[in-house]
């Protein structure tokens, strides 16, 4: 049964509960993907101090999320703006520089299309396929959309594919087209071992690149939101110009200055995404009724195949306390695919168990399906 594509994002098991009529209990949620080790242990040691900044007002702009930026990154304060997390960056940019047409590349991140939308943009998809591993388009296919549009919004690692889109490849185009203004998310760049050589945000600044960041993800810190956007000095004058003030608030701000210290941290992180989704990927491939997708990032996609619904695997997921990120809202899709978030060894050995154990359910998929 085909389904209305909708916005919507991970974290919400309550509601597939609700919608399966699985009792309501505890939820291990791999529709997530954010550190599975937890955010650094710096910011409990200084939360009372975090605490008794809440009276003072914090700076306009996120000065202590550019100090960060500058220290990690080296991007100067006149090339960087920071963001309540990306996404209210990924909002203001397509309202800031009128953008007209866009290309996305899809399946992707929901906000880039609800962004250009919002903002009175027409969108242009530009498929991936499955069947040749979501690879990056046909350069002719690239040519032929760029041509059409104003911007191009670009995820790399892709959300939820986990490609890697070719750093060379992707500045091939910027220098074909400068005209064009090529959006780049990077909110998964720091999962990767070789991140430095692999990142925008290391590169020099371009008058037509925006690159965002999200510190979220990498340092599990969601409920503080934490981004920021590189790009030239001109674009970056007028997006500040047009932007709310005080979006981030003064913990968040803070505790960017401390995110400057957790390099063993950031080491352990990499470690540890590596190895694990090296072992959960052969682990899912060596699953009946699971097509695992490779990835660069801390997640990985997945196509359910054993039977004709994918809500199947989900409630057999959810009655034990499992849960995993439906896919089918994302364009290009809509044909049973899922993605899981890593998380620690004995949690993705759980996972891979459950999926497992699918084999010993002997209700047939049609019992399951939606009128």
């Amino acid at each position: 049964m085909k389904r209305e594509l909708s916005y919507k994002h991970g974290g919400a098991p309550r509601l597939d509960m609700a919608r399966l009529g699985v009792t309501h209990g505890p939820v291990l949620d791999f529709s997530v993907n954010l550190n599975p080790s937890g955010p650094p242990t710096i910011i409990k040691e200084k939360w009372q101090e975090l605490l008794e900044s809440i009276e003072q007002y914090p700076s306009v702009d996120g000065d202590g999320i550019a100090h960060y930026y500058q220290s990690i990154y080296g991007i100067f304060p006149n090339n960087f703006l920071a963001g309540n997390g990306s996404t209210e960056l990924i909002y203001l940019i397509p309202r800031v520089l009128r953008l007209k047409r866009v290309a996305v590349i899809t399946p992707s991140f929901h906000d880039y299309e609800r962004a250009s939308l919002l903002a009175g943009a027409k969108v242009v998809r530009c498929p991936l396929s499955p069947h040749d591993d979501f690879i990056f388009p046909t350069e002719d296919r690239l040519i032929e959309v760029l041509k059409k549009v104003d911007a191009l919004w670009v995820a790399r690692p892709n959300n939820p594919t986990g490609n890697l889109f070719s750093m060379k490849l992707i500045l091939k185009y910027t220098r074909m087209f400068p005209e064009k203004w090529f959006i780049i998310d990077e909110a998964f760049i720091q999962f990767l071992d070789d991140w430095k050589s692999n990142s925008f945000l290391a590169a020099k600044p371009m008058p037509n690149v925006l690159v965002l960041n999200s510190l979220t993800k990498f340092y599990a810190i969601a409920g503080l939101r934490l981004g920021g956007l590189m790009g030239s000095e001109h674009v970056i004058s007028r997006l500040k110009k047009a932007k709310e003030p005080w979006t981030i608030n003064g913990i968040a701000d803070r505790v960017a200055s401390f995110l400057i210290q957790c390099a063993d941290y950031d080491d352990k992180t990499r470690l540890i995404i590596s190895k694990e989704s090296r072992r959960v990927f052969t682990g899912l491939k060596n699953l009946d009724g699971v097509i695992p997708f490779s990835t660069s990032a801390n997640y990985i996609l997945c196509q359910w195949v054993k039977t004709g619904d994918l809500d199947d695997m989900i409630r057999h997921l959810l009655s034990n306390g499992v849960y995993v990120r439906d896919c089918r809202n994302f364009p290009g899709l809509e044909e049973n695919f899922f993605r899981i978030g890593i998380k620690n060894p004995k949690d993705n050995d759980q996972l891979l168990s459950l999926i497992s154990s699918f084999e010993n359910n002997s209700c047939p998929s049609e019992s399951h399906s939606n009128p």
